[in-house]
């Protein structure tokens, strides 16, 4: 199968390389080409836009900023449900709302394409090691009939159900995320506040029940103050964001998520929003008497 790529940020370039390793024929397109250079070296071919990517493709992935963006080249003038041929499967790899998602399937679904909604957890280091999850809603006949091509990219696939539910997913999965990135932030700080080395809060929870991902991943950036941006401020805001109109629509408590909202949403106010999303803890240690803002 041939694969049209769209979509060359801090994770589409990883996922395009790793999918050439496993063998497959990749054409790309991003709206920027000089960040398709690293692919383009690697033996990527390059579409002039996006039609032209999707005329040539079986499978089209795409992995692009947020549901505007996917709405844009997926179902815009010239994009890939204007060119792309019936039977191509096409996979949604952004972090999007449900809704969305099923309105796009429904789209495709009507020019006899396959839409699978598909993002992933995991950052750009793990991207390169292959070792994404990845989250599936959609038809299950064409998430069987694309796996070989997800199994070249991650260490998990869990198929969550129809149309939407892999966006679904993702929701809940960065609700945990966000919440536990910010539990670690207010650890680190009441340590400090107390007198303890936040290392050893690093290095005490390192075992035991409160080992978390989040602590492993951002505990020595915020102890070193490195925000450089992974997954950013901006991206966190928006995922909780409609998390919580997902658990409002549904009649789901989420006071946990709604707290850690609202210190991101301070971040942004301090144009913190293009920095990781690790960057809450400075917005703690300025309500902790830390550091002025």
């Amino acid at each position: 199968m041939r694969i049209g790529f769209i979509g060359l940020g801090l994770m589409g370039t990883p996922i395009v390389l790793n999918l050439m390793r496993g063998g497959f024929e990749v054409v790309v397109w991003n709206r920027t080409k000089s960040k398709a250079a690293g692919v383009l070296a690697a033996g990527a071919g390059w579409a002039e836009n996006i039609g032209e990517l999707a005329l040539s493709a079986d499978v089209v992935m795409t992995m692009v900023t947020d549901a505007a963006a996917s709405e844009a080249v997926i179902c815009g003038k010239d994009g890939v449900l204007d060119k792309a041929k019936p039977g191509t499967i096409l996979i949604d790899m952004g972090s999007i709302a449900p809704e969305m998602s099923r309105s796009i399937g429904l789209r495709a679904q009507a020019r006899d394409i396959a839409m699978l909604d598909a993002p992933v957890t995991g950052n750009p280091k793990v991207a390169e090691a292959g070792k994404l999850g990845i989250m599936v809603g959609g038809e299950k006949e064409a998430v069987d009939r694309v796996r070989p091509i997800l199994e070249a990219i991650s260490a998990l696939i869990v198929y969550a159900g129809p149309s939407g539910a892999g966006s679904t997913l993702k929701l809940v999965n960065n609700l945990i995320l966000g919440v536990a990135i910010q539990a670690v932030a207010e650890a680190l700080v009441l340590a400090r506040k107390a007198g303890i080395d936040p290392d050893c809060v690093r290095q005490i929870t390192s075992v035991g029940g409160a080992r978390t991902g989040a602590m492993e991943t951002r505990g020595p950036r915020m102890i070193a103050n490195d925000f450089s941006p992974h997954f950013t401020a901006d991206n966190m805001h928006k995922d909780l964001s409609t998390a919580l109109r997902l658990a409002d629509a549904v009649g789901a408590a989420a006071p946990a998520a709604s707290a850690a909202l609202e210190i991101l949403r301070a971040a942004r106010a301090q144009g913190k929003g293009d920095r990781d999303s690790a960057v809450v803890y400075s917005i703690v240690e300025q309500l902790s008497g830390l550091i002025t803002p």
